[in-house]
């Protein structure tokens, strides 16, 4: 009865202009990028580097330790080690599939809540996204696991050799001095032309301690704290970060373990499955 009564004392007009206002601010955040499908605020990024839009925040808002997906998830596993396990077997399902554009940026929590249920989802139940979701959830998880944000970021850049150059998004961890590759979206995969989930196992935490990640162009670094970037190093993340160089560090690694490295061994894994046929 309250709440009739609560409903019925809210005069007509009241009710017209507050959803007029909703129109308007739903409108508003579609132009700069924003939809709140499932309640969660979604991130065009594609859509502020088209129109040239220069606001560096628009990177660092994917990234979320504190919110609540995160911090669950965060509770129940233990460590670094443990957050990477859990997101190689987050499932890759392209961009166009999910979303029905070709590139569309969702929050961590809509990717951990809300996809399994997406109409668009091919594996029903399952948490699914492309490279940027799993990139950004992983920091997220990472840091609420306590790691300071010195030591973790996303690159967004390309990643591969030659023709087999594509854009890409990946984690850095700093690890006994150097920035440890882990990239997330190397585990399971959906084949939109086969039409089926392709279960690879993903690559172990200190695969690219010992192997090559190529990387021939580097957009941003970043996470909840820090933005760089790398051309005109411009950003507010320490300066070191780009003292400290992956490739450099990996072939030391290679070196001092007498491990040689062979050019079939520099493809990052998602570039291995776009040979198999799978479709980013």
């Amino acid at each position: 009865m309250i709440e009739k009564f609560v409903y019925r004392s809210i005069p007509p007009l009241t009710i017209l202009l507050a959803l007029a206002g909703l129109l308007v601010t739903s409108c508003f955040h579609n132009t700069q990028g924003f939809s709140t499908r499932g309640g969660n605020p979604i991130l065009e990024v594609r859509d502020y580097i088209d129109n040239g839009y220069s606001n560096k925040l628009s990177y660092q808002l994917c990234i979320m330790p504190d919110d609540e997906a995160i911090k669950e998830l965060a509770s129940q596993i233990d460590g670094v080690e443990d957050a990477y396990e859990v997101a190689v077997g987050w499932i890759y399902v392209s961009e166009q599939r999910l979303n029905g554009t070709a590139d569309k940026w969702l929050s961590p929590h809509e990717f951990l809540i809300d996809t399994p249920h997406y109409r668009s989802n091919p594996v029903p139940g399952e948490v699914v996204g492309d490279c940027e979701e799993q990139a950004h959830t992983l920091v997220s998880l990472i840091r609420a696991e306590g790691v300071p944000p010195e030591e973790v970021r996303v690159v967004l850049g390309k990643a591969g050799s030659g023709n087999e150059e594509k854009g890409h998004a990946w984690v850095e961890l700093l690890t006994n001095g150097y920035w440890l590759v882990l990239d997330p979206s190397c585990g399971p995969c959906w084949d939109n032309e086969a039409e089926r989930l392709v279960n690879r196992p993903g690559v172990p935490f200190e695969y690219y301690a010992v192997h090559t990640y190529p990387v021939p162009v580097i957009t941003a670094y970043y996470n909840d704290i820090y933005y760089l970037d790398p051309g005109d190093s411009s950003g507010n993340a320490p300066g070191w970060w780009l003292d400290v160089v992956p490739e450099e560090n990996h072939q030391l690694a290679q070196k001092e373990s007498g491990q040689v490295v062979g050019s079939g061994d520099n493809t990052p894994v998602f570039i291995i499955g776009l040979k198999e046929g799978w479709q980013r």
